[in-house]
Formats: C-alpha cells, sequence, structure tokens
C-alpha cells in the first residue's frame, strides 16, 4: 500500500489542503508554526498524521469525538481524499457521515460504511491495529506491539502473514464439520425410527401367528365364504324361523278351535222353539253347523301342518355367524398383511444398513474435518508460521536494538508472542523499563513488523509517520536514532516531528514540510 496524495478539508484546524507525496524523499522533517500562539506547539502537525489514519481506519489515534474532528469554523463536510496505488482512491467525510471505494474510477462502496470499511481492511489486506504497529509511531500512539494484549499480537502478526485465509479455512472447514455431525444425528434419529418399525412389524407377525392357531379351527370352505353370503343365508333363516313360529302359533290356535268344537258338540243340547211354529228345531241346526266348522277347521289344520313342514325343511345351514365372521375377516387381513409385514421389514432394514453407510462416510468426513480444525487452530498451522518466523522476527528486532541502545538490550518472543528483554544474561521486565528505553525497544519492534510485511510481498506503505521519536532520548539514544534513519530511509518516505534540537541539527539538510497556523485554520507548504 502505497499513498501517493491525501487531500484533507475542514479535518481539525485544515480547511483545505492537499499533499503529494511523490514530491517528498526518503527523511522529511515536518515542522510547525503556530502564529496564533507564538510557536510550534498545536500548529497541526500531529492533526496531519492522524488525518491519513482517520482516512484508512475511520478511527483516530487520539480516541478522538466527531465533533472534534470537524473545523470548528466550518462545523460540517469534513473530508479525507486518499490516493493509493493500484488505482484505489478512499473518500471518508463526517457530517455528514460517508465512505465511498473507487478501484481504477469505479466506485466499489457497499451498503453500509461498516461493510465498505470490511471490503477495505480485505482490499488492503490490512486494519487500524496493523497500521498503528507498523506505520505510525509516536506520543500519541499508546497502542505499541509490546503494550498489546496477547491476542492482539497474534492478530497482528496473523494479518502482518497473511494468515486470514488460514484462519477462513478454519471457519470453513468447522462449518463443514458440523454439517457432517448434523447429517450423522439425523441418520441416527432416521435408524431409530426404522428400529421402531421392524419392532411394531415384528410384534405384528406375532399377533399374525396366535391368529392363524385360534383360527386354525376353520376349513377353506369356511375362510373362502363371504360375508354377504352370510349376512344373506342369517336373512333366510331369520325370516324362514319368524315364519316357523307364526305358522306354530297358527297351528296351536287350529287346535284351541278344534277342541272348543268338540267340546260344544258333546254338550248337552237346548231346546229351542220356533217362533212362527213353535216347534223344536235348534238342537239339529247347531249340531249340523259345528260338524261344518269343525271340518273347516281341521282342514286348515291340515294345510297350516303341511306349511309348517314345508318351513321347517328349507332351514337354511349358517357354518358360521356373521359375528364370528367378522373375527374370520380380521384374520384373513392379516395374512394378506403377512407378506407385507415382511416385506417393510426388510425394506427398514435395507434402510438401516443405507443410513448406517451414510453415517460412515459422514463420520469419516467429520474426523478428517477435526484433524484439518485442529491443524488450522491457533496451536495448528499458525503456531507452526509463528515458531518459524520467530527467529527472523527476533533477528530484526535485534537489529535495530543495535542501533537504538548500541546492543545494551536484546528481545526475544517466544511462540505465545510474549516478550523477554534481556540486558547481557539478565532479564528485564518491560514495565520496569524507563520511558526512553522503552520507546526504542517499540521502534525497533515496529521496523522489524514492517520486515515481516515484505515476507508475504504484502501492501505495505511506503510511509512511516514518527511523531516526536526523540522525546526521552538522550544524545547517545538520538544518535543510534539518527544512525537507525540513515539505514531505513531508503525505498521509505520518513515524515519526522520532533521538538529536539540536537535531531533537528542532525536532520538539517533533510527536506522540509512546513505547516503553519494563522487565525485558526492550518495550511501545509512544502
Amino acid at each position: 500500500m502505497k499513498i501517493k496524495s491525501i487531500k484533507i478539508q475542514n479535518f481539525y484546524s485544515f480547511e483545505s489542503t492537499t499533499v503529494i507525496f511523490d514530491k517528498f524523499t526518503n527523511l522529511v522533517l515536518v515542522k510547525g508554526q503556530n502564529r496564533d500562539a507564538g510557536g510550534s506547539n498545536g500548529a497541526g502537525k500531529s492533526a496531519f498524521i492522524e488525518a491519513i489514519y482517520f482516512g484508512l481506519t475511520g478511527k483516530t489515534i487520539r480516541k478522538s469525538t466527531e465533533d472534534s474532528l470537524v473545523h470548528v469554523k466550518h462545523k460540517k463536510k469534513c473530508l479525507i481524499e486518499l490516493v493509493l496505488d493500484n488505482g484505489i482512491t478512499i473518500i471518508r467525510q463526517k457530517k455528514p457521515s460517508k465512505l465511498q471505494v473507487f478501484i481504477d474510477g469505479k466506485e466499489e462502496t457497499k451498503e453500509s460504511i461498516a461493510k465498505t470499511q470490511e471490503y477495505i481492511d480485505a482490499l488492503l489486506k490490512i486494519n487500524y491495529k496493523v497500521l498503528l504497529s507498523s506505520m505510525f509511531f509516536g506520543q500519541e500512539n499508546n497502542t505499541n506491539f509490546l503494550d498489546c494484549t496477547a491476542e492482539d499480537k497474534r492478530t497482528i502478526v496473523k494479518t502482518f502473514l497473511d494468515l486470514d485465509d488460514i484462519f477462513s479455512m478454519r471457519d470453513r472447514i468447522k462449518s463443514h464439520k458440523a454439517s457432517f455431525y448434523q447429517t450423522m444425528k439425523e441418520q441416527d434419529s432416521l435408524i431409530e425410527e426404522h428400529k421402531s418399525m421392524i419392532s411394531e412389524f415384528t410384534k405384528k407377525i406375532e399377533k399374525l401367528k396366535k391368529a392363524k392357531a385360534k383360527f386354525s379351527e376353520y376349513d377353506d370352505s369356511i375362510l373362502d365364504l363371504s360375508l354377504e353370503s352370510i349376512l344373506e343365508a342369517e336373512a333366510a333363516e331369520t325370516a324362514r324361523s319368524w315364519q316357523e313360529i307364526h305358522l306354530s302359533k297358527d297351528l296351536d290356535n287350529l287346535e284351541y278351535d278344534i277342541a272348543k268344537i268338540k267340546e260344544k258338540a258333546i254338550a248337552p243340547a237346548t231346546k229351542v222353539f220356533c217362533d212362527k211354529c213353535g216347534q223344536e228345531v235348534e238342537e239339529l241346526v247347531n249340531k249340523a253347523f259345528l260338524q261344518t266348522q269343525l271340518a273347516q277347521v281341521e282342514k286348515d289344520k291340515l294345510i297350516t301342518l303341511n306349511s309348517l313342514e314345508g318351513v321347517s325343511n328349507r332351514r337354511v345351514d349358517i357354518p358360521i355367524s356373521s359375528k364370528e365372521y367378522a373375527k374370520v375377516l380380521a384374520y384373513k387381513e392379516l395374512c394378506r398383511d403377512e407378506t407385507n409385514y415382511e416385506s417393510f421389514i426388510e425394506s427398514y432394514k435395507e434402510k438401516i444398513n443405507s443410513r448406517a453407510q451414510i453415517k460412515a462416510e459422514n463420520k469419516l468426513d467429520y474426523e478428517v474435518m477435526r484433524f484439518w480444525e485442529k491443524a488450522f487452530s491457533q496451536q495448528g498451522i499458525i503456531k507452526f508460521i509463528i515458531r518459524n518466523i520467530l527467529e527472523y522476527l527476533n533477528n530484526r528486532v535485534n537489529y535495530y536494538t543495535s542501533f537504538l541502545t548500541d546492543s545494551k538490550y536484546n528481545v526475544y518472543f517466544d511462540e505465545e508472542l510474549n516478550e523477554k528483554v534481556m540486558t547481557e544474561d539478565q532479564v528485564i521486565q518491560y514495565i520496569s523499563l524507563s520511558g526512553g528505553e522503552k520507546r526504542k525497544i517499540n521502534l525497533s519492534v515496529m521496523m522489524a513488523l514492517k520486515d515481516l510485511l515484505l515476507l508475504t510481498d504484502k501492501n505495505q506503505s511506503n510511509i512511516l509517520f514518527l511523531d516526536e521519536i526523540a522525546e526521552n532520548l538522550d544524545e547517545e539514544g538520538i544518535n543510534g536514532l539518527y544512525a537507525l534513519l540513515q539505514e531505513i530511509k531508503k525505498d521509505k518516505l520518513i515524515f519526522i516531528i520532533t521538538h529536539n534540537k540536537y535531531l533537528k541539527t542532525l536532520l538539517h539538510s533533510a527536506p522540509r514540510l512546513s505547516i503553519i497556523k494563522s487565525k485558526g485554520v492550518s495550511r501545509i507548504t512544502k
């Protein structure tokens, strides 16, 4: 990542200014003149550095509020426009908030500022923590590498070494592993369902066997009957039975009538006299009537008896009742299902084998994913890579400390990126060092981290900002710093902000970038 130019508008004390970085080479001394206050402080030197950082990340080194970013006079339309190499242009605005990115003139802005920032970070393969650790060093930057948490250190080194693809691969592996595990669980659930169905059909077969034993008393002729034929036979027999009952009752009534007539026939005659002639006539008439009546009833009896005999002879043979035959039908249904039950059992056994095969395949893939998940974890490939770059990192750190501390201090990082500061054969706690000693070591680490960027041919920034780098350094330390600057200035553009007179003397021949503040407005001159 090489910065070609920056346009600053209404940012802190800057109203409108543009800097073309191609016009500068190697070491550049940033001078400030605050005509409003009669000194150099407050001219806008640090704000110039802040503008670049803000343009790239949307964050500020000094943790400033949005209101404080915007020029107090204009109070709106704060804008930073950065032109980078590879045709990349970033335009960031406050009040209103807006973020745009262009590649070769084509806008690639995403649906939100957050998404656009993510796109920029991915495009440049760098983030705000990396920038603070490799591009900006000064009094306002409190996030030196050695002051970071272990997690932040790993994140920075991960970014420096372009390990994002490894972490992305790990995430994809975890997703695949979860998918394989879910498939295994689904197959287990289906296998249990299939086993349950096999158990159910096995119980039905056992029930069928018991039914076969129960209905074995019936021969095939009964089993071949239809319910309709049985119902018809039962209906016919019922009708015949009712007819037989009625005829029997009729026969009984006729027998009763015959008995009554005979009883009357043998009863004493009653003398009846004719009203006209006065002669006795009834006795002869009654006996004749009874004989006629008896003959008719006996004839009816004979007819009824013959009918009853005929009806009795028409008795319908019913081999089995319809109620009992309903059980036979259930049995026949079971018999028809027997083949289906066995077929179902075989089908579910095949399904279980198929599910088991799918589970076995997914389990194999799952175990493979588990292996690669571990391989791509912090303790796997990443740790291996870090372990292998440690020697290089430690060598580069101590190369730079040789300039800044005259090899008084040596710094070594372990596999967890914990530092060990040594002087001679003694281990010293970093936190116990003086401010000047810390600055020397932090600068050495910063330069070593920038060298790490070269290992992956990354978009390393061609610009380095050193703000009050000489603070707390004695003359010997400044000489070491100057020697280091002379060593690293090749192919770099190093902007130096300092109030140290001795360092200014050493940099007397370096080109100047002057920032002048007058009437509350800062402007940049070369």
